[in-house]
């Protein structure tokens, strides 16, 4: 194909961003032993008329097994709760140029795609919406995007990947508050990084070119939503490296990485209820 019929990109600061994870996923479905394999993202990257050079010399192996993990983790969440709610309503918050919905589809359920109008424009070209998939072109804080969904007969799941962590608390808790009113049973999926990570994250953004994309919001004990008074119930949350098996090839160092990470609870996998009002 040539670059004259690649997608160009004009995103600027947080919107950016989206570009990481997809080119992260797409590296890593070329390493030796991947635990993603996402070939779709790696066909997506090179539709993309953008230089990726620049992330290739400031991210590390580890960052990118950490993007390709993440979402091998949320894919398997997402999976049990099809399991338990075969014809679900799913939401994915912030949703770039994620590719979840082509590993997890059961053919039956119903798949929203949440993103600001400039982000959905870019999807629409590079992922067309299907029968099952529908797009939102809004901002995950407009409540107004709830009317965009169908009502849940099977349970309602939201996920929210590598976005949280670039608004203040406040933002965050206000997030949180609308699923809890407006969909109370409701599960969501989200990760985290704890305070003492927020920096260096910020930092490999910066250093991607990605400029105005500073992460503010930075938690360390996922435990601590249940006492923002929301109704919030945690289900489960553990460090994102805890289900990983650690192959040689990865390197000497990598499973040092990784161990000392999860004793720090550096980045966290989470899954919270908003529960029923009694």
């Amino acid at each position: 194909m040539g670059n004259s019929e690649k997608v160009k990109i004009d995103l600027s600061s947080v919107n950016e961003t989206l570009l990481l994870p997809l080119w992260g996923r797409a590296e890593e479905a070329g390493m030796k032993d991947p635990v993603l394999r996402d070939r779709t993202s790696a066909d997506l990257v090179s539709r993309i008329d953008y230089d990726f050079t620049r992330f290739r010399s400031r991210v590390r192996r580890f960052q990118i097994l950490t993007l390709a993990i993440r979402a091998r983790e949320f894919d398997s969440m997402i999976r049990d709760f099809i399991q338990r709610h075969p014809r679900a309503v799913i939401v994915n918050i912030g949703a770039g140029l994620d590719t979840t919905f082509s590993r997890v589809n059961n053919g039956k359920i119903k798949w929203y795609d949440l993103d600001v109008p400039q982000v959905i424009r870019l999807r629409g070209e590079l992922i067309p919406e299907s029968r099952e998939t529908n797009c939102i072109p809004k901002s995950m804080f407009d409540e107004s995007f709830f009317d965009d969904i169908e009502s849940p007969q099977d349970g309602i799941l939201f996920l929210v990947g590598g976005v949280l962590m670039y608004f203040r608390e406040e933002r965050v808790r206000g997030f949180f508050a609308m699923i809890a009113q407006r969909f109370p049973g409701a599960e969501i999926v989200f990760d985290t990084i704890a305070p003492s990570g927020i920096r260096f994250a910020s930092s490999i953004v910066r250093k991607c070119g990605i400029q105005k994309a500073e992460m503010e919001w930075g938690i360390r004990n996922t435990g601590d939503l249940e006492k923002w008074g929301l109704r919030l119930k945690l289900l489960e949350s553990y460090p994102i490296f805890y289900k990983t098996r650690i192959f040689p090839s990865w390197g000497p160092t990598m499973g040092m990485a990784m161990r000392i990470s999860d004793l720090f609870r550096i980045i966290n996998v989470n899954r919270v209820a908003a529960a029923p009002e009694e």
